[in-house]
């Protein structure tokens, strides 16, 4: 400390001054108690008692010395012994036992009638500012500090979990690789954080990272550090001992893999990387633990796109056997019905057989729609024209329409049209929707085709002016067995989109009730090279 420093200097300067002018009673003593005072000061102590001695010794040197040049050092010491933390709470007792002490001796040395009681409050006075200023200047350097310490915490803390920030995990990441610190760098991620945000709000997402950071403190107590690496991110450094290898340990892959997650009650992937087995530099380290983390991520969001895949084919196949099994029990209702009335006349069934076919052939039907719909085929792909397709459903579709008293209006495009098709399939899509719009729209119906070219796509319009599709059912309309005919089965536009979405196009259907429907189909065009490629190998 320097205010050691003054203190030796100054009380050498008295002892010097008091020897060289021989104003000291006994020398000897002098120079015991200056000793004394030096080694009180030189050496690292904080007994209370020190403070008491060293006032003693002080008191001393001015009785022996006869001097008032003591005065400087009984303020420079009082500033001292006051200043320290320790004796803040006693301050006010030892300013006012170095003042009674002070004017004790200079009464013994000069004799109490020659010292004025002005003199006597002068001192007193020295003695109260000294410990008032002391005293104020140590709360204000305390609170100096305080506060530093607290920015200094800010600025590496995260305010929300209490661990180390990224900038701080950074930097103690590098001062571990200088010091050539064997480290696991574990890059933890909160997968499903994000998720929980959106349905239950920040605050259960904060809460989470909170339970998050106290968990990782008790799993991993041997930490070097724990931090919040990002938002929703930890960063875990554990040291790195010799022996097995840490990164196959059960007991590590125990606590992320099963604990962890049990514990948060969300799933959670990592990516680990360490020092000096795989990286050499903290970047080169951070970058392997990113990437080991993407890759985990990935695995992840494979697994579980797969499942929802999975669930979604048995939700589809529940839905086609409930929808196929009540289709099929109605006709078989209605046979069985005709039946028993046949069975109570005899068995002749003569008056119902062609209800009974009916119902047969309905039967007979739906099954092969649903058999076409579900079951794999050979799609026969070649390069034909989209044109030659819709004059062929025109051709098709001319007799059934004049006999509704409709008309097809068709606008073709001006250059051609090949696609990569099965043609078969395309005119069977074609006339599907066409046949639809006849059976939708009421007398004198016009259905407007027209097929226009963009630089690599053909869009064919199909429009009616029929009575349209409610929006609460033209979400529907490509569920299949959804209909809104009383003798259809539900699978003809189920069959379309699939059409349309082997031939890696699009539909569209834009309807408004009383104003018509609109379907909006688009394919891509053929590109000779890649269509010759691909028969190559079909």
């Amino acid at each position: 400390m320097v205010i050691n420093w003054i203190l030796l200097a100054y009380a050498t300067v008295y002892f010097m001054y008091t020897m060289i002018l021989h104003t000291a009673s006994h020398p000897n003593l002098l120079i015991l108690a200056f000793g004394l005072y030096l080694i009180s000061l030189i050496i690292p102590t904080k007994h209370p008692a020190i403070p008491w001695f060293r006032l003693l010794i002080i008191g001393s040197m001015h009785y022996l010395g006869h001097s008032s040049l003591c005065l400087p050092l009984y303020i420079l010491t009082l500033l001292r012994d006051i200043y320290s933390e320790e004796n803040q709470k006693k301050s006010w007792l030892l300013t006012a036992a170095y003042t009674i002490v002070f004017l004790l001796n200079v009464c013994l040395i000069k004799g109490i009638h020659h010292v004025s009681w002005i003199y006597y409050i002068q001192c007193t006075l020295y003695f109260t500012t000294v410990a008032i200023l002391t005293r104020a200047t140590y709360s204000t350097l305390q609170k100096t500090d305080r506060l530093k310490k607290e920015r200094n915490l800010y600025a590496q803390q995260d305010s929300l979990t209490g661990l180390f920030n990224y900038e701080e995990a950074h930097r103690r990441l590098e001062q571990l690789i200088q010091q050539k610190q064997k480290l696991v760098l574990i890059l933890i991620d909160c997968t499903d954080l994000k998720a929980m945000n959106t349905t239950g709000g920040f605050q259960a997402g904060n809460f989470i990272l909170k339970q998050m950071a106290e968990l990782l403190q008790i799993l991993f107590k041997d930490a070097l550090f724990i931090s919040r690496y990002g938002g929703d991110e930890f960063a875990v450094v554990m040291p790195l001992h010799p022996g097995p290898d840490q990164l196959s340990s059960d007991s590590l892959k125990l606590k992320l893999d099963s604990e962890l997650p049990k514990l948060t009650g969300i799933q959670i992937t990592y990516g680990i990387a360490s020092y000096p087995l795989e990286c050499l530099t903290k970047d080169d380290l951070i970058l392997l633990a990113e990437h080991n983390l993407f890759i985990r991520k990935r695995e992840s969001w494979l697994k579980r796109e797969e499942h929802m895949l999975r669930s979604d084919k048995l939700r589809v196949i529940g839905e086609l056997a409930s929808g196929m099994a009540h289709e099929i029990r109605n006709p078989l209702t209605t046979v069985k019905g005709f039946l028993q009335i046949s069975k109570a006349n005899g068995y002749n069934i003569e008056n119902w057989y062609g209800l009974i076919m009916d119902e047969i052939d309905r039967m007979s039907d739906l099954t092969g729609e649903f058999l076409q719909f579900s079951k794999p085929h050979s799609i026969d792909f070649r390069i034909y024209s989209l044109h030659e397709c819709i004059l062929k459903v025109i051709a098709l579709m001319e007799s059934e329409a004049t006999r509704f008293g409709h008309q097809i209006h068709y606008k073709e495009a001006l250059d051609p049209v090949p696609l990569w098709m099965d043609q078969d399939k395309i005119t069977q899509l074609l006339l599907n929707i066409v046949k639809n719009a006849c059976e939708a729209m009421e007398e004198n119906g016009i259905v407007r085709m027209e097929l226009s070219l963009a630089p690599k796509t053909a869009t064919m319009i199909i429009q009616d002016n029929g009575p349209g599709i409610p929006s609460d059912q033209l979400e529907k309309i490509f569920h299949p067995f959804f209909t809104t005919k009383s003798n259809g089965t539900g699978l003809g536009l189920s069959i379309c989109y699939k059409i349309v979405q082997d031939h890696q196009g699009t539909i569209e259907v834009e309807s408004e009730p009383g104003k018509g429907t609109r379907f909006i189909l688009t394919f891509p065009l053929a590109e000779s090279e890649t269509y010759i490629e691909k028969a190559a190998f079909s």
